[in-house]
């Protein structure tokens, strides 16, 4: 089920290997050679993704780092399915040579046997044919009258001193056939021997080797996952200390502006009640001048009612006067409290700039590359995000100023 498995997963990526068994064979390092050319190949790709931005690069890296390792991994299997198919394919040979094998021995033996046979007849002196031959030759020397018995048993001598060498000669060859056919035998048994063990050590280190790069990957995967959540992390944390930092500076622009309104208006009521008191007296001082001018009017109304007149104009130009210094007072304190505005917006500039720097400098330090326009443009929408609009307390404020202007105009 396992061998199914894999051919299907294999079929279905198409990443059969072009390497030939003998190459493996002969090259006992061919598995360390491809994994090492292969890494090399893609060093180059690694490099390229280096030179752009940092988080790009990483995300790109672990990309081309796991489609390395599919690529070793599937190869590595390739591999192994190569090797298995042609051990079984040696197995069936095995299996249907043994057959033949003992074809070839039956044979062998008969044939063994027959030279046998024929041996033992040579040697126990069985030649009715031969001997047929010269009895009918001696008879014709015998009916020729010829003497020829002397010379045919030399003959048949050096037959049978040939049919021996020759016999023995046989012998010896089948010997030195069967013997080396039995080396060949034993070399190609050992060399298939040979074969199924390089065989089954390259099976082993394959699947080692694809263990391996399959935990390599797992732990390549597991940083990756890990890395990502350590930067969502410190996102939610830069994040959080924007708005605790924005909530504080909210908070203290507020006590500020607190307090400078009741300073000022603590000023203006002190002012208001000066100018009160001052006009309380001039009425008094008018009252009883009043009354002396009413004593005083039977004896000299005349002079009295200039002497009046001209300290009455002097006093009405005294209102006219305290009225224009409160005019200019209020006037002055309208400017001081839009100075006091402005200031209080200059600061909240500046401390927003210096908040971009300070954040600024802690992501350098934590090696996270951003402009300083970026950031503020960040931090501003996040500020809007959080609050709405950002200058709804300058607004509430200017509010509050025409408020007490109108308070004391009336």
């Amino acid at each position: 089920m396992e061998t199914r498995k894999k051919k299907n997963f294999l079929n279905k990526h198409k990443m059969m290997s072009g390497a030939k068994i003998t190459d493996i064979l002969l090259n006992p390092n061919y598995v360390e050679n491809y994994i090492k050319y292969a890494l090399q190949e893609d060093e180059g790709d690694l490099k390229a993704t280096d030179k752009g931005s940092e988080v790009a690069g990483k995300h790109a890296r672990n990309s081309a780092i796991d489609l390395q390792m599919k690529k070793l991994i599937e190869h590595l299997y390739s591999l192994k399915f190569k090797l298995e198919k042609e051990k079984k394919a040696q197995e069936k040979e095995k299996k249907s040579s043994p057959s033949a094998q003992s074809g070839v021995k039956e044979k062998g033996k008969i044939i063994n046997s027959q030279k046998k046979v024929t041996l033992l007849q040579n040697e126990q002196g069985k030649f009715p044919k031969r001997i047929s031959a010269n009895n009918k030759l001696c008879r014709k020397c015998q009916e020729r009258g010829a003497s020829v018995t002397s010379p045919v048993p030399q003959l048949i001598e050096t037959i049978e001193i040939y049919k021996n060498r020759n016999a023995e000669e046989q012998r010896n060859k089948i010997y030195l056939i069967e013997k080396y056919e039995n080396m060949l035998r034993n070399i190609k048994k050992r060399h298939l021997n040979e074969i199924n063990e390089i065989k089954n050590n390259i099976l082993m280190d394959v699947d080692f080797l694809i263990q391996k790069y399959r935990n390599i990957s797992l732990e390549l995967l597991q940083i990756s996952k890990e890395k990502e959540k350590e930067k969502v992390y410190e996102k939610e944390k830069i994040t959080e200390i924007c708005i605790n930092a924005c909530n504080k500076f909210e908070e203290d622009v507020k006590k500020r502006a607190k307090e400078s309104m009741q300073g000022h208006e603590a000023r203006m009521v002190k002012v208001i009640n000066d100018t009160k008191r001052e006009k309380e007296d001039l009425e008094k001082k008018i009252a009883l001048w009043k009354k002396k001018s009413n004593e005083e009017k039977t004896t000299n109304e005349k002079r009295m009612s200039d002497i009046f007149e001209k300290k009455i104009k002097e006093e009405h130009a005294l209102n006219e006067e305290l009225k224009s210094r409160i005019s200019e007072e209020q006037e002055q304190q309208n400017g001081l409290i839009k100075s006091l505005y402005s200031k209080v917006d200059s600061q909240i500039k500046t401390y927003e700039e210096n908040i971009v720097r300070v954040f600024h400098s802690i992501l350098l330090k934590n090696g996270i590359e951003m402009d300083l326009s970026e950031l503020s443009q960040m931090v501003k929408e996040e500020m809007d995000d959080v609050y709405g609009d950002g200058n709804r307390g300058t607004r509430n404020m200017k509010v509050i100023s025409t408020k007490k202007d109108t308070f004391l105009f009336a």
